[in-house]
C-alpha cells in the first residue's frame, strides 16, 4: 500500500530553498534550450555535433548492398538448380536449408 503523501502546506519553504529551486529551474531550462539548438541526438535536434553513422547503425550482418553487392561466385552458390543465392550450410542457401530441415522434421512427408 502506498505511503500517504505529505501536505506541501505543512513544509516550510525558506527563502534559500525558493531561490535554489528557481535557479535549478533556470539552469534546466537553459540546458534544454542549448541541447535543442545544438542538436542533442536523443531529442532529435539538427544533429550537427552527432556522428550520423552510429545513429543509423544496425546490429548483425550488414545488408548485401553494403557487404559488396549480390554477386556470388559459382563455388559459393546454393546447390539447388536455378538458385543464385549464397550457400550457408551443407551447400544450401538459408531458404532451401530451412525447407529441407522442415521436411526432415515432419518425417519426410512434404506436400
Amino acid at each position: 500500500m502506498a505511503r500517504p503523501r505529505k501536505e506541501l502546506s505543512t513544509v516550510p519553504l525558506t527563502p534559500a530553498m525558493v531561490g535554489w529551486a528557481e535557479a535549478l529551474g533556470d539552469a534546466i531550462g537553459r540546458g534544454m534550450l542549448r541541447a535543442l539548438n545544438t542538436g542533442m541526438p536523443s531529442l532529435g535536434g539538427n544533429g550537427a555535433s552527432h556522428n550520423t553513422m552510429t545513429a543509423s547503425r544496425r546490429r548483425g550482418r550488414p545488408p548485401k548492398v553494403l557487404a559488396g553487392g549480390n554477386m556470388v561466385s559459382a563455388d559459393r552458390r546454393c546447390i539447388v538448380d536455378g538458385c543464385t543465392r549464397e550457400q550457408r550450410s551443407k551447400g544450401l542457401c538459408s531458404a532451401h536449408y530451412q525447407a529441407e530441415r522442415r521436411k526432415q522434421l515432419s518425417g519426410g512427408k512434404q506436400a
